[in-house]
């Protein structure tokens, strides 16, 4: 199958596909969003409708608790205020409480005097409201402090009604209480119409079996605490499926459903989704077919006819070794390009083929072995220091003298002050000998370090041998400790090393654990030979870190300052070059060596100085293992 062939038949059945997603993301995904909006819509209308109710129960509480709050009240109810009934019981005195029903009780529930300006002549209309008692135990009288309130709905002859309660106390508040306050407001049409007008709802109320009609397209109901208003899993559409109406049941003080909420929500939301998304398919579908007609010329003319010639010619000279035979593609964009760098590939390709061959084997080896070189080198020069410490403070040791003093002292030839002068010389002698073994043993201690070093060392090149380093997660600040810790006492006392808390909280970096190590070996060993070369007293290392952001993965910068000799501008540009070097017996492979192993694993190694005896800073930057950095340095810590 050609590529022109497949070309064009993939990109038509991406076109297809993507037609297809497209119709399949708006029926699944886009039109059921709409619909949800919408359900959503209708469930926040419901809610303010109850939410309304709720209000009006707060309203008349409020109300309640102005009146029962009152010392005329309470003088009222103690029978000690006789003209409260004519001053302040009147038709108007009750209107302006905006109530249908205002009734004073004793705690034993015996009504005291009530007024309903809007019941029927029989005295009927507002039923147990107008009866002459009212049991102690009912809701509207029962109250667990003179602070408290109950609210809530009950059924009434007239229809359901508002109610709210509240014990008669003096206008601090405090009791004894004098008897129960009850105010009674209407749930009719002139309520329903406030709420309709005021949340802009087209609103219903009605008997509470007008949830029970569609029971089936509406989830059970919730068990309905007394007098708690509950929202019902009832969202419907109507029989024409043009509106979403909502019902919410609201249970009087019994506990009992006594009067549901109808809202009804148009569904304009669908609706002009459905327009929209008809409109954005039809134009999109249009669009689509112009678009492919015009790629597939496009790619024809520009991308596929040439390919096909250059694939062509390079098979032919792949097959025939036919290295002399010129492309030549007329053309100024990139695939011309391609060709002429092709026929210019072929003009020197034999002779870099061979000497490809010859070199490149030679060279690798020598690259190797030389870093590999170095860094033993750098591990095993602070091994022989120790050893050389170690054999001048053997020579140094009495061993002859304290042997002589031995015999002479078994022999019990002398003096007693004789004999007492050889003992205080062995005792002094024991006590050097003990300050040697301690001091061989922070030697030992080191070289053992060095000589771990060396092994892994030898031992990652013995993986080498057989395949790549693999990269591993790898914190730095250890790793600056144990190459401080390993260099020769007479490099260590130099300088004081000091690790920025930066360096630990920027994270783990990826790479080979121990090709790190030896760079930042390198780095470290670089920085206390030039603070030697420097001869300066108080000599410092400083490491600290920053996050740097990157296309391809977050990188982590560290920085390593020291106060040696610094460098000079000319030779800031060969540090990392091979065989280049400012000590006088250096071999130049350090760091040239440690430039190529941090480039390996995708990082940067870079050098900054003010100039000479101003120190230098070299920047060694890798990629970090997770994602983010520290929002800001940490206070330093020294080692």
């Amino acid at each position: 199958m050609s590529l022109k062939y497949k070309v064009s038949l993939y990109v038509s059945i991406l076109f297809v596909v993507s037609g297809l997603a497209s119709v399949a993301v708006n029926r699944l995904v886009i039109m059921p969003s709409f619909i949800r909006l919408e359900h959503e819509q209708a469930e926040r209308n419901t809610g303010r409708s109850v939410e309304a109710i709720h209000r009006d129960l707060q309203v008349l509480s409020t109300n309640v608790t102005a009146w029962a709050q009152w010392d005329e009240s309470k003088l009222f109810m103690e029978g000690k205020n006789d003209a409260f009934v004519e001053r302040e019981l009147g038709i108007e005195a009750v209107a302006s409480a905006e109530v249908s029903y205002m009734g004073f009780y004793r705690l034993s529930g015996e009504q005291v005097i009530h007024r309903a300006p809007d019941a029927e002549d029989d005295g009927e209309g507002f039923g147990a409201l107008q009866a002459p008692a009212l049991s102690p135990d009912h809701p509207l009288m029962h109250h667990a402090d003179v602070r408290s309130d109950a609210t809530g709905l009950i059924s009434t002859p007239s229809g359901p009604m508002l109610v709210a309660s509240r014990p008669i106390v003096d206008s601090s508040g405090e009791g004894p209480a004098a008897g129960v306050l009850i105010f009674g407001r209407l749930l009719g049409d002139a309520t329903r119409q406030r709420i309709a007008d005021q949340y802009k709802l087209d609103l219903e109320i009605g008997p509470a079996t007008w949830a029970e009609e569609h029971a089936g397209s509406a989830a059970p109901p919730a068990e309905l605490d007394a007098g708690e208003p509950r929202r019902l899993s009832a969202i419907r559409l109507d029989e024409l499926g043009t509106t979403i109406i909502g019902e919410t049941t609201i249970a009087d003080l019994h506990g009992e459903p006594i009067v549901t909420l109808r809202v009804k929500t148009p569904r304009e939301i669908s609706a002009r989704g459905e327009e929209a998304s008809r409109i954005a398919l039809g134009t999109l579908a249009g669009v689509a077919l112009a678009v492919l007609g015009v790629l597939l010329a496009f790619i024809n003319a520009t991308v596929l006819s040439p390919i096909a010639r250059l694939t062509a010619h390079a098979v032919d000279v792949g097959r025939n070794d036919a290295l002399g035979k010129r492309l030549a593609l007329d053309r100024k964009d990139e695939l011309g390009v391609l060709a002429a760098e092709f026929d210019r590939m072929t003009d020197s390709l034999v002779e870099a083929r061979q000497r490809l061959i010859d070199q490149s084997f030679v060279f690798g080896k020598t690259e190797m072995a030389g870093g590999i070189l170095h860094n033993l080198g750098n591990a095993v020069t602070p091994i022989m220091v120790r050893l050389n410490t170690l054999s001048d403070r053997v020579k140094s040791t009495p061993c002859d003298e304290l042997e002589r003093a031995v015999a002479e002292l078994e022999s019990g030839a002398g003096s007693r002050e004789r004999r007492s002068d050889l003992a205080r010389f062995l005792q002094l002698g024991c006590i050097e000998l003990a300050a040697f073994v301690r001091e061989a043993g922070e030697h030992i201690r080191g070289a053992i370090v060095q000589v771990e070093h060396v092994q892994q060392i030898l031992g990652e090149q013995e993986r080498f041998s057989r395949a790549g380093a693999l990269p591993e997660s790898v914190e730095i600040a250890p790793i600056v400790r144990r190459v401080a810790d390993g260099l020769s006492p007479e490099l260590r006392k130099l300088f004081e090393l000091e690790i920025d808390s930066s360096v630990g909280a920027i994270g783990p970096v990826r790479g080979p654990r121990v090709e790190i190590q030896q760079v930042v070996g390198n780095l470290i060993l670089n920085a206390a030979e030039s603070i030697k070369l420097h001869c300066i007293s108080g000599g410092r290392i400083r490491v600290s870190a920053r996050g740097e952001e990157n296309a391809e993965a977050p990188l982590a910068h560290f920085s390593f300052e020291d106060n040696g000799t610094g460098i000079q501008p000319n030779e800031l540009e060969q540090m990392f070059h091979r065989r280049f070097s400012t000590k006088q017996r250096g071999s130049g492979l350090g760091l040239h060596w440690s430039a190529n192993a941090v480039s390996a694993m995708g990082g940067r190694l870079h050098a900054e100085s003010a100039g000479a005896g101003q120190g230098a800073t070299l920047h060694l930057i890798l990629p970090l293992v997770g994602e983010g950095f520290p929002a800001s340095p940490q206070p330093a810590e020294s080692a």
